[in-house]
This record gives C-alpha cells, structure tokens and sequence, in this order.
C-alpha cells in the first residue's frame, strides 16, 4: 500500500472516511516507507483509536477527518 506518488502501482480500495483519516495521520513518505501495508497501518497506535472508534458507525457514516496534531511544527 504505497502511494502513488511515491512509485505505488496497485490500487487498494477502502471506504472513504477510512482513506481520508490515513492521509489525516500520516504524510505520504510515512506510508511509503513505514505504514506500507494494511497490517502495519492497522496496528498503529493512532489507526487503533480510530477503527474501535467507526467499527460501530453506520456503513454510510461520514465525518470529515480533522488533521493530526503530531504533524503540526
């Protein structure tokens, strides 16, 4: 699972808010290099409080993700 921009070729397919908070936690050389498969981003610390956050949502849930605050200089 790595970016395209960062020289991905495979196309994975996720629901949106999903998607949306992956790029909300980390940049893009953060899922190129460390978070590169579904088993490592599944695993992080930040991804955990998400998912047993949505698990109980609604399939047609959606909520814009806010931005991580670990990210901001």
């Amino acid at each position: 699972m790595i970016p395209k921009s960062k020289g991905g070729k495979s196309t994975e397919y996720l629901h949106q808010i999903c998607h949306k908070q992956i790029h909300a936690l980390f940049n893009e050389n953060e899922l190129a290099k460390i978070l590169n498969t579904a088993e490592l981003l599944r695993n992080h610390w930040d991804m955990q409080t998400f998912i047993n956050w949505v698990k109980n949502k609604p399939d047609d849930f959606y909520e814009r993700a806010a931005k991580s605050l670990r990210n901001k200089k």
